[in-house]
C-alpha cells in the first residue's frame, strides 16, 4: 500500500507518495527523519544517515522529473525535479516514489535545507 508523506523545506510543505516496494516502505520506518540536503538546480540531495533493503532488479539509470530516489551505493535520499532527458547517465537509482502535484514550488527553492520528511493520513 503506498505512504502518503510531507516533505518540509522550511516552511514550504512538498506532497509526495511512497510506492508499495519493500525498499520504500523500509524508508517509512524511518520517517518522521531530517536529513540535511542540497539544491542544484535539478535536484534537492542528501546522506540520509541509513541504509535500506533492495533487490538488485530494482537498480536503474535515470529518473523522472517528481521521482523521489535513493541512491544505495552512497546512502543518498534524491528529490528530483528537472533534467528528465539527461537523467540516463546516472545510475544507482532506485525509485521510492513521486511528488504530489506541480514542481513549480521545487524550482523556486535553492541553498540548502534540513528536510523533516514525516507520514500522512
Amino acid at each position: 500500500m503506498a505512504t502518503k508523506i510531507l516533505m518540509h523545506f522550511g516552511e514550504v510543505s512538498v506532497p509526495g507518495i511512497l510506492n508499495d516496494s519493500e525498499t520504500s516502505q523500509a524508508f517509512a520506518q524511518h520517517l518522521p527523519t531530517t536529513i540535511s540536503v542540497n539544491g542544484t538546480g535539478i535536484d534537492f540531495c542528501g546522506h540520509m544517515g541509513f541504509s535500506l533493503p533492495y533487490q538488485p532488479s530494482q537498480v536503474h539509470h535515470g529518473w523522472k522529473n517528481g521521482d523521489i530516489n535513493y541512491n544505495p551505493g552512497g546512502g543518498w535520499f534524491a528529490l528530483l525535479f528537472d533534467d528528465e532527458e539527461n537523467s540516463q547517465r546516472y545510475g544507482d537509482q532506485i525509485n521510492l516514489g513521486r511528488v504530489e502535484g506541480s514542481l513549480d514550488v521545487l524550482h523556486a527553492l535553492s541553498g540548502s535545507f534540513h528536510l523533516y520528511i514525516e507520514c500522512v493520513k
